[in-house]
């Protein structure tokens, strides 16, 4: 009986001190770095600030955020793999985790690489045009494209960026052709570009683009949404034109996926309450963003299931280039 005991005993301490060594990785005074891989302003940006800041509030610390862009976002990327894997310098959780090693831009960069901590957002792509412009609509658009190949200056966030490859889509699903003209920096330089009549139109969130929609500069054409969004019940979704594609960005936290157990554990348990209290929701609506809090088995799992999609995309965009 007493070596049963024994052995109970010895138990409970093993699992006290695996328990402990979890709780002991204090994040209240912690001092941690949000490495966005893309410009101040873009709607990636926007996302990281708000979760460093609502991380402060609920769970306290430092949360620095520092723009490292780029290279399609790989530059942001590979900076959180230079850094000390202490997990304390996370990175930016979105589709460049599929889409930048499919296209061959970063084989090493890929989901494996990194271990998911959250998502908080999901913003479908718009393709927008100035106010003055002569497409009145997707159609008008989607015409020109096909009669007049590879003349409508379409910006983008970079190439192999999720708008990168929206448009893509749009080209393999309609026949039209784009002149496809990246901003490595994101949609922080490809509004500007589109704003000045650089550009004809550019592909991102409406998000992103809502102030000027608001102002009346520019118009959205078309949102690559299931539905109609609520806040623009005016605008057509691709289905509506019988074009079957549905794309939407995702923001949200990732730290190398060698970092410290205890302290990747501690990110994500500490983060899952982060994305779920009152201050991180009010900051994304109040950003006029899509409230879309995924824990990290969450975020793990969406962006496992979209992968094939994003295959289809990229090897199909791949072989029309070769």
């Amino acid at each position: 009986m007493k070596k049963v005991l024994a052995l109970l005993f010895a138990l409970c301490m093993i699992f006290a001190l695996s328990a402990t060594a979890f709780a002991d990785v204090d994040l209240s005074d912690a001092s941690v770095t949000i490495i966005c891989p893309y410009g101040a302003g873009g709607g990636t940006d926007l996302c990281m600030r708000i979760l460093g800041q609502a991380a402060e509030k609920v769970i306290g610390g430092t949360y620095t955020v520092e723009n490292h862009t780029g290279g399609s976002g790989t530059t942001g990327l590979y900076d959180v793999l230079a850094a000390n894997h202490d997990g304390y310098t996370l990175g930016t959780a979105s589709v460049d985790l599929i889409t930048l090693s499919l296209l061959g831009i970063a084989d090493d960069l890929t989901l494996d690489t990194f271990a998911p901590i959250c998502i908080i957002n999901g913003e479908p792509a718009a393709i927008i045009v100035p106010a003055d412009s002569q497409f009145e609509t997707i159609e008008d658009f989607i015409a020109y494209g096909k009669e007049n190949p590879g003349t409508i200056k379409l910006a983008n966030a970079g190439a192999g960026n999720i708008w990168h490859l929206a448009a893509i889509g749009v080209e393999l699903k309609t026949g039209a052709s784009f002149n496809h003209i990246p901003y490595s920096d994101g949609t922080s330089a490809s509004l500007p570009a589109v704003l000045a009549g650089d550009v004809d139109a550019v592909i991102c969130s409406p998000a992103e683009a809502d102030a000027y929609i608001q102002s009346g500069d520019l118009k959205l054409l078309v949102v690559f949404n299931p539905e109609r969004m609520e806040k623009y019940p005016d605008v057509p979704t691709l289905h509506e034109i019988d074009v079957d594609l549905d794309i939407a960005a995702l923001r949200g936290l990732c730290v190398p996926a060698d970092a410290p157990e205890d302290v990747v554990t501690a990110m994500q348990e500490a983060f899952d309450k982060v994305i779920n209290s009152d201050e991180c929701k009010a900051l994304v609506e109040e950003a006029n963003l899509t409230y879309m809090p995924l824990n990290a088995e969450g975020t793990a799992e969406l962006l496992a299931g979209m992968r094939a999609n994003y295959e289809d995309i990229i090897s199909t965009y791949l072989e029309s280039a070769a």
